[in-house]
């Protein structure tokens, strides 16, 4: 497996609240890190070994394209980097933020194709493990040919300018990829009549990929490396719907054409779309929330999905000397919904408010604060209409699939939920704002009832 980032080294819990803010930095987890929580049964979901099981069994002689989907903030990027490590020492696996390459709001197939091209060749250079010159030359001839790049074009790309800073002698095809990722990242004026090229010749485009990719894994093998090819897309989830919708409805196929192991991730609305994915990705996984209650019609305590976000907590806090007092914790797991971003952006707010009134450990009040500050974000997004869509959730623990519930599902304003059943609830957060409790009658929760039980 390529690892892209260190692991970080076995370290304590957070002991203060200094410490607080470093623990609860809202980013991906590496594979290894300490920080990681196995929640499979607290989600009462094989998602991840089902996942693991789509590029296992596949046959030696085909590969496979999967579509991972969940909450946006669910934990998916976190999974995924655990992904290599799960599927063995023959896993040779390219992590890749596609934002961090590509303009997030805006990506084409036809830069998927070209980012893998160019990412491969960067991390056979880091392995230091060479491809045929004339194989080289001959996909080098092509992209030429196709985008109509010289020398002198790609020698003034800032992105191939960027590049060349790593010292080494960097070969035309990996500056020229660099070049055309680049312009496909900033809008630059050729991005649109590049695409134009590859959509036009998209056989030679794939055809050329391939060609990468299967030298890539024959050389990776003959050199005693790890060589089953695994590329992980993350972050497409964060496309608009109509981008999204065209991305894997209309080129889904093309996407699929890799000769690699490919995951791409998939925004839970796009998911769910009337189009149906399935038609489109056979191999398909979606990530649900932990599980905090047993089922859709029992509401009992789920005694694996609390213990699995107390864990989390654990992980990072020290919860004896930080929570005053230390059963918060599981006030803060019942707040969370069972999205574990929202349990990590709960526990940051909480801090921020102790640390601004002067106090060294996490009180109720912090907790109050933390809870209303998360609140006014959804209270500011949300439409009246939205109220009544919310409120028929709540009560059937089910969602229809419209526009306007997919809109909500993608904003955290409802959660789903699986295992032996599927379901759909309220986020807690939303569960004491007035518009929605004189819809539902609900009595009023959180914080008044939190008070009135010290």
């Amino acid at each position: 497996m390529v690892v892209l980032k260190p692991e970080k080294s076995l370290m304590p819990p957070a002991a203060n609240l200094d410490e607080v803010f470093q623990a609860t930095d809202p980013q991906p987890l590496a594979s290894g890190d300490p920080y990681f929580v196995d929640l499979s049964k607290a989600r009462d979901s094989a998602a991840t070994v089902r996942l693991r099981q789509a590029i296992e069994k596949c046959p030696r002689e085909r590969h496979g394209a999967i579509a991972f989907s969940g909450h946006r903030w669910s934990g998916k990027s976190t999974e995924l980097r655990q992904l290599g490590k799960a599927l063995g020492a023959s896993c040779f696996m390219i992590f890749l933020d596609v934002g961090q390459y590509l303009d997030p709001l805006d990506v084409d197939y036809t830069d998927i194709f070209l980012l893998v091209s160019r990412q491969l060749l960067e991390e056979l250079r880091n392995q230091n493990v060479p491809l045929s010159e004339g194989l080289l030359k001959d996909v080098e001839n092509w992209f030429r040919e196709v985008t109509k790049e010289s020398e002198e074009s790609v020698k003034l790309s800032a992105g191939v300018a960027v590049e060349a800073k790593m010292g080494a002698e960097i070969p035309f095809l990996a500056r020229l990829l660099a070049k055309c990722t680049a312009d496909a990242k900033v809008g630059s004026s050729t991005k649109v009549s590049t695409r134009q090229k590859l959509d036009t010749y998209f056989s030679g485009l794939a055809s050329n990929t391939n060609v990468l990719l299967t030298a890539a894994s024959a050389a990776l093998r003959d050199a005693g490396k790890p060589h089953q090819l695994l590329i992980v897309f993350d972050n497409l989830d964060r496309l608009p719907p109509d981008k999204s919708e065209r991305l894997f409805f209309e080129h889904g196929s093309q996407l699929q054409q890799m000769a690699c192991h490919a995951v791409y991730t998939v925004s839970i609305d796009t998911y769910y779309h009337g189009r149906v994915l399935g038609n489109v990705f056979p191999s398909r996984v979606i990530l649900p929330n932990v599980k905090l209650r047993k089922g859709k019609l029992d509401d009992q305590p789920n005694p694996a999905g609390i213990a699995g976000l107390l864990e989390v907590i654990r992980r990072r806090l020290d919860v004896d000397a930080l929570l005053s007092p230390p059963t918060l914790a599981q006030e803060f797991v019942k707040l969370s919904g069972g999205s574990v971003r929202q349990l990590i952006r709960l526990l940051r707010e909480a801090a921020l408010s102790a640390d601004g009134r002067g106090l060294g450990t996490i009180d109720r009040e912090a907790l109050e604060d933390a809870e209303r500050s998360l609140r006014r974000d959804f209270e500011g997004a949300l439409a009246p209409s939205d109220y009544a869509l919310l409120a028929r959730t709540w009560a059937a623990k089910g969602i229809d699939k419209e526009d306007a519930y997919m809109q909500l599902l993608s904003n955290l304003a409802i959660l789903e939920y699986n295992g032996k059943e599927w379901w759909h609830d309220v986020n807690p957060l939303i569960e004491s704002i007035h518009a929605f409790q004189t819809l539902t009658q609900k009595p009023r929760s959180g914080t008044s009832k939190r008070r009135s039980s010290r």
